[in-house]
């Protein structure tokens, strides 16, 4: 194995090298410092971006249905995630930066400064010692040559005058070359003691500390860089899991299942019309009645069901030509677990008691609420029979005077509320109106369908979903008022959505917070989940 060179053996002499060196490694540090910032904006950025787009309501599936809808919700929801691992990534790669990185440069430049502050003192002080050795010979040498001389001009005068001043001169010359000796000497020592200092003592251990110092540097970028990597690598099996979860939503999507579900909800089951026949020309003008009921199976039209719902008397004429009448249903999108049900119809058969025959249906579940996004399921109680439903008609005209004095009674004292959303009547028995309309409420029913009129348009009574209205009265919507408390869950429900919590009929959960049709809690074994906030009853 070869041996390692030091700084301190190798480098005696390249101070100056050994210090570009050192700054050019802080220079890299800080560029590293600067890079991984950078990558942790674009990251964290990234991650906002990815969750926001996710959690865009103009993107939400609410003109689609069935297993597309949710395999598509599905893929929002796990890439939603796929962000906050993303966004996890960045807070890690910001402290690793910030406290790591940034934090090694403050603590090691005093320590840093230091070193070369001493290194320069010490090769300052050794250059300092040289010029003053070198310039102290150059005068001994030169004092010492006039003292030569002196001595020589001295041994050529005769007795006499010129012999004593020449002695004189010696004299002098001898002194002053005596006291450049003395200089000299001390000059020599004194690089002697900078040249120990430089090359046995400071200098070396200075060299030697400079050298840790970058030891320490290449050691630590080496280590942050490997965290980078390694908190990087966290990320892809999360997401392949994410990704698996969206691959079996993507597989659950039926393509037959959303079309016969979609046919089932829209159909409206009138029969075809009979093929047109040729009808011959009757003398006397007109023509043959080949067919007088070729259009009795097609649907009622609305406008039609309203004339025989508010009629004073007798059957339809669907009625008549032995064709019952059909009630649309709502198209509702059919959605493994955020399905709401279908309003189950109850036709009253005529009062034979009554001179008029009056056909009531009565919705015992109301429609889901549109906005605001997501959907909350509606509750699907297993018996919806179990609902009391009051047979209440909505013809005015009703001869029943019971019925009539309950409407005006309910009509005098009603509570005035305001619409929240535009809702468009689906059956004939039912009153639309647009957002912030002022609605009078006659009577409310446990079923959610109440029934009122709106305000300064007409005096039709009509039915109406309660969730399309604000109710004051309904303290379950206010937030503030739910947090820490207990609710009955009315309703099993089961979920294998990652965050939904399954929760059983009569089981006591405790709320956390709402949000937006969602409720998030725990059950008694401590499990925390969200939950539909129609599926309990808060106690």
């Amino acid at each position: 194995m070869s041996t390692q060179r030091q700084f301190s053996e190798d480098l005696w002499d390249k101070f100056e090298s050994v210090v570009k060196k050192v700054d050019n490694g802080k220079i890299f540090t800080q560029q590293l410092s600067k890079f991984l910032s950078k990558q942790q904006q674009i990251e964290s950025t990234y991650a906002k971006s990815l969750v926001k787009l996710c959690k865009d309501k103009s993107f939400a599936p609410d003109v689609e249905m069935g297993t597309l809808r949710d395999s598509f919700q599905c893929y929002r929801e796990q890439l939603e995630l796929i962000g906050a691992l993303h966004e996890e990534f960045s807070n890690r790669l910001e402290k690793l930066v910030t406290i790591g990185i940034d934090g090694y440069l403050e603590e090691s430049r005093k320590q840093r400064k230091a070193l070369i502050a001493n290194g320069e003192k010490c090769t300052k002080d050794l250059k300092t010692a040289e010029s003053n050795e070198s310039k102290a010979k150059q005068n001994y040498e030169k004092l010492k040559r006039k003292q030569e001389e002196a001595n020589e001009d001295l041994s050529k005068q005769p007795p006499g005058a010129k012999e004593q001043k020449a002695r004189k001169t010696l004299e002098s010359a001898s002194k002053a070359a005596d006291k450049a000796d003395n200089e000299y000497r001390e000059g020599v020592k004194c690089l002697q003691q900078n040249q120990q200092k430089f090359y046995h003592e400071e200098m070396p251990r200075i060299l030697d500390d400079l050298q840790r110092f970058e030891v320490e540097r290449i050691d630590k970028s080496k280590d942050w860089l490997m965290e980078v990597i390694t908190q990087n690598e966290l990320v892809p099996p999360a997401v392949i899991i994410h990704n698996e979860n969206i691959k079996k939503g993507i597989e659950s999507i039926d393509r037959e299942r959303d079309l016969q579900n979609y046919i089932l909800v829209t159909m409206s089951g009138a029969q075809k019309p009979p093929e047109a026949q040729y009808e011959p020309y009757q003398s006397g003008g007109g023509f043959a009645i080949v067919n007088s009921s070729s259009n009795s199976n097609l649907n009622i039209s609305r406008k039609s069901a309203d004339h025989t719902l508010g009629g004073s008397g007798g059957m339809s004429p669907q009625q008549q030509n032995g064709a019952s009448i059909s009630s649309p249903q709502p198209q509702y999108q059919n959605i493994d677990h955020q399905t709401p049900p279908q309003p189950n119809i109850i036709q009253h058969q005529p009062n034979n008691n009554n001179n008029n025959n009056i056909i009531t249906n009565v919705m015992t579940t109301p429609p889901q609420q549109q906005p605001p996004q997501p959907h909350p399921p509606q509750p699907q109680p297993t018996q919806l029979n179990n609902v009391p439903q009051p047979p209440i008609s909505l013809n005015k005209n009703n001869d029943s005077s019971a019925n009539s004095n309950n409407i005006n009674s309910n009509n005098d004292n009603g509570e005035i509320v305001r619409a929240l959303y535009d809702y468009n009547a689906t059956e004939e028995n039912e009153i639309s109106f647009k957002a912030n309309a002022l609605i009078k409420v006659v009577l409310r029913d446990e079923s959610g369908w109440w029934q009122g009129m709106v305000v300064g348009e007409s005096d039709r009574i009509g039915v109406f979903p309660s969730n399309f209205i604000s109710d004051s009265s309904d303290s379950s919507k206010k937030r503030v008022d739910v947090a820490g408390r207990k609710c009955k869950v009315l309703y099993d429900y089961r979920t294998d959505c990652e965050g939904e919590l399954n929760i059983k009929e009569g089981e006591i959960l405790t709320i956390e917070y709402e949000d937006e049709g969602w409720f998030f809690g725990s059950n008694e074994a401590s499990v925390s989940a969200r939950f539909p906030s129609n599926y309990v009853q808060v106690i």
